[in-house]
């Protein structure tokens, strides 16, 4: 789970081998394809709580909960 203050952004890298995504659960955001290395900026406008997840390896998943 990652906490952010409403209006902070959350920066994702891909440490891993292979590529990822995000998609937030509800269809708002999506990361695209992140190679190794690839970095991704959201910024969260208001409060509540997004889960996302990765749509190449649907087992990954995570919260942002926004204050």
């Amino acid at each position: 789970q990652i906490q952010v203050a409403v209006g902070g952004t959350v920066t994702f890298t891909n440490q891993d081998s292979v590529a990822h995504n995000l998609s937030d659960d509800a269809g708002a955001w999506t990361s695209g394809v992140m190679q190794p290395g690839a970095v991704f900026n959201q910024t969260f406008a208001k409060a509540g709580t997004f889960p996302y997840h990765c749509t190449i390896h649907p087992s990954m998943t995570g919260t942002v909960v926004v204050k």
